[in-house]
């Protein structure tokens, strides 16, 4: 699955490492309610034509993320969805068959898991975006917590490792998570342990520096990186903990 932007992705793509990430049009999103409690794994895909075939591709990623949603005990869907089309195309693990459906629909499906509170206000869905399904999911399903996996190490049908990346210009010494993300963290955090496995979940930090042109260029020769801990009980976003581990190389990281 090749993806470009992100120094870390190009480095586990090109070494060929038992790593799953989100490629450019796909995403494997855990969704939960306001109080980070997670619901259901969304595999969301971005095609030309949602009539269309899945191509060998799209079933060998949606049937690694089927198999990771259920090692981590979630419930799973696959939402197929492009750029100028009112519905969507859905697979319902629970349901077992593709179904074409509108976007309320799908936000019923939501509500269903316990994701969207009843009465939450409906919105059109503006079709002509890049990705009116991020811009549904925006508008349409109100106090929520969503967060896509931003590298998982998959070994043998086993999440070995979940790992939540982080990029900017704050020098490696003086960052530190942002209380913003917490709500997210704590999500994620819960999905370990709704799980009922032991798997651990870390932070990579890298630098970005200017380069040419106003383009930005990643340094990642050095990763500050951060343990999360891991409770027996899910938590509230206010009760994240980690603790800073090293500073190590990709190299180091990721073999």
């Amino acid at each position: 699955m090749e993806y470009t932007g992100n120094a870390i992705y190009d480095y586990v793509y090109e070494e060929d490492l038992d790593y799953y990430f989100s490629a450019e049009h796909t995403w494997m999103l855990v969704y939960g309610n306001a109080a980070s409690v997670p619901k259901i794994l969304v595999f969301a895909n971005k095609v030309a034509d949602i009539n269309d075939d899945c191509t060998a591709e799209e079933l060998n990623e949606s049937n690694k993320a089927l198999s990771i949603a259920r090692y981590l005990n979630l419930p799973f869907i696959f939402v197929r969805f492009m750029v100028n089309s009112e519905v969507v195309s859905v697979w319902e693990e629970s349901v077992g068959q593709w179904r074409m459906l509108g976007y309320d629909q799908l936000r019923d499906i939501y509500e269903r898991y316990g994701v969207v509170q009843p009465g939450t206000a409906r919105k059109c869905v503006n079709q002509y975006t890049s990705s009116p399904y991020h811009d549904w999911q925006r508008s349409n399903l109100g106090r929520i917590t969503v967060s896509d996996f931003d590298l998982i190490k998959y070994v043998d049908g086993e999440v070995k490792e979940i790992v939540e990346l982080k990029r900017s210009k704050i020098p490696l010494d003086t960052w530190t998570p942002y209380t913003n993300d917490f709500p997210n963290f704590a999500l994620l955090i819960n999905t370990i342990v709704g799980s009922g496995k032991r798997i651990p979940f870390t932070l990579y930090y890298n630098l970005m520096r200017a380069g040419q042109k106003g383009m930005r260029v990643e340094d990642t020769s050095r990763i500050k990186v951060f343990d999360f801990v891991i409770p027996n009980t899910m938590i509230s976003s206010n009760q994240v903990q980690y603790r800073f581990r090293k500073y190590s190389t990709l190299e180091e990281l990721l073999s």
